[in-house]
């Protein structure tokens, strides 16, 4: 579904199209879901934020205003639901306690893509969720800016130091 098709959906959902509604939660329920684990980590609680997210979708969708920009603000809400349930857990470090394990028999090239999770898992929070938006999920700066709550300028700086800390410990 290319952004012109989730335009659509998104105009005949606003206007009680439930087939349309049902169209983009296919589309994007998935991608929703991996930022949220993206920025928690942990499954059970990814899953939560992601249906908390989409509730919010469905309750509100009428109210959004420019349909073309409807998976950032999806996103926006996932990142909102995220800080909701950061704020209520007191020891915030839990949120990075599930690891993903890795395979031991593999080729160097899949073990530079691991060395390269790991250094991206590394950064920074802020720098962490600005690389997975832009390269992973392909969004623009002015929608992580959208997304994040923060002016595209320090979007762009904070993967202007993503980068470089990945290409210095590329090179280590």
């Amino acid at each position: 579904m290319n952004s012109t098709q989730i335009t659509l959906a998104v105009i005949n959902a606003q206007q009680g199209d439930e087939s349309a509604f049902d169209s983009l939660c296919r589309q994007l329920y998935r991608p929703s879901f991996l930022f949220s684990m993206k920025l928690c980590k942990q499954t059970d609680l990814a899953k939560d934020i992601t249906q908390e997210a989409w509730a919010v979708v469905a309750k509100d969708i009428r109210k959004l205003k420019e349909p073309s920009v409807f998976k950032a603000w999806l996103f926006r809400v996932v990142y909102h639901k995220f800080i909701d349930a950061a704020r209520k857990s007191r020891n915030i470090e839990s949120f990075q306690s599930d690891k993903h394990e890795q395979a031991t028999d593999m080729t160097s090239s899949n073990e530079q893509s691991i060395d390269l999770l790991k250094l991206i898992n590394n950064l920074p929070d802020s720098e962490r969720h600005c690389i997975y938006l832009f390269y992973l999920e392909q969004m623009s700066i002015s929608d992580i800016a959208l997304i994040t709550g923060v002016a595209v300028g320090t979007v762009k700086s904070r993967l202007h130091r993503a980068r470089a800390q990945l290409a210095i410990g590329l090179n280590e």
